[in-house]
């Protein structure tokens, strides 16, 4: 079965909302099906990959360094850090109480500041609506 393709029936030949809806449950259980051989099949490559990437990471730990060249490409080090919040109560009646404000950060909602923006055809007063474009993967 692996492998295997299925052949889709098209919607346009259903003659009643009945066999919508049957058409519409059997091409869900198809893809579900094909999307769970997918991730099996996708499993081989990321143990590869994370085999890969510990060595590569024990080797930069090891020698002290934040990056590798080849003829082909480079691996480094991104570091990024995060604070998820486990107990917010707490958290909130630390700040408060301890008026640790440099702990907070305080920010406009990106996407309700884009809907105002595309409203408006202006940012809402004190807000600057950016957009960053991010890379991390180098071949040379």
């Amino acid at each position: 079965m692996a492998g295997e393709v299925v052949q889709l029936r098209k919607p346009e030949r259903a003659s009643d909302f009945g066999e919508l809806i049957d058409l519409y449950l059997e091409t869900r259980d198809a893809k579900t099906k094909l999307e769970r051989l997918q991730k099996d099949h996708l499993k081989q490559y990321n143990d590869v990959l994370s085999k890969i990437e510990g060595k590569l990471m024990e080797h930069l730990q090891q020698h002290k360094v934040q990056s590798l060249s080849s003829d082909t490409g480079t691996a480094y080090l991104s570091h990024f850090r995060s604070a998820p919040i486990h107990d917010a109560v707490a958290f909130k009646d630390y700040v408060i109480s301890n008026r640790a404000w440099d702990m907070l950060d305080w920010k406009a909602n990106v996407t309700a500041v884009g809907d105002f923006v595309v409203e408006h055809e202006i940012p809402p007063p004190g807000v600057n609506l950016k957009s960053t474009i991010r890379l991390g993967v180098m071949r040379k």
